[in-house]
């Protein structure tokens, strides 16, 4: 198997070099320390790229019994994912979705324990209505670049504040914060209780 350490630092660097839009050393630490604390087994990610984050996520999850689903539109990046998973030996255990996030997220059947959204900022929020669902209680739901775009994401802070969801906004690098929300007993009442 090709050294993983080496091929992490591969994907760095075509990342930088081709400009791809990954996450970044900081939020990547972050997330796996959330992975590792809250002991993921199921985690879906909207937005692939060219894999770089996945394989972050992987560095934890390998660590316990876990699945990883991850969906990307574009036809390149998901040829870019099916090789990286094929190096890395990784096949049976992470399933790569390619097509619209808004279409592939419903016929997802499983729910997850951790959910990170990272694509197409101005359909953040009809993405998130999409996954609440299949995110158990007390579990984490991930928005990445939530200041930088936060104009092209009007209608999910609006969403956000008229269900009342609450969540925190963290400054986990320069390039730009994210936010984070757990999921609670409360916040799945109130939705229901508005939608009646």
């Amino acid at each position: 198997m090709i050294k993983r350490q080496e091929y992490i630092k591969k994907l760095r660097q075509y990342w930088i070099q081709n400009e791809v839009p990954n996450i970044t050393d900081e939020n990547a630490r972050f997330l796996r320390d959330l992975i590792k604390i809250q002991k993921t087994q199921n985690m879906l990610e909207i937005g692939s790229a060219n894999w770089f984050s996945a394989i972050q996520f992987w560095l934890e999850l390998e660590k316990i019994w876990w699945e990883l689903t991850t969906i990307e539109f574009s036809e390149p990046s998901q040829k870019q994912v099916l090789e990286n998973i094929k190096a890395m030996w990784l096949e049976n255990i992470i399933t790569s979705i390619r097509g619209n996030a808004l279409f592939e997220i419903p016929k997802i059947n499983e729910t997850f324990d951790f959910v990170f959204i990272d694509w197409m900022k101005r359909r953040t929020k009809d993405f998130f209505d999409l996954v609440y669902d299949k995110v158990k209680l007390n579990w984490i739901i991930v928005v990445d670049d939530v200041i930088k775009f936060k104009e092209k994401m009007w209608d999910f802070w609006e969403y956000l504040e008229k269900n009342k969801l609450e969540y925190s906004i963290l400054p986990i690098d320069k390039d730009d914060w994210i936010l984070f929300m757990v999921k609670t007993k409360e916040d799945l009442e109130y939705r229901i209780e508005k939608d009646y």
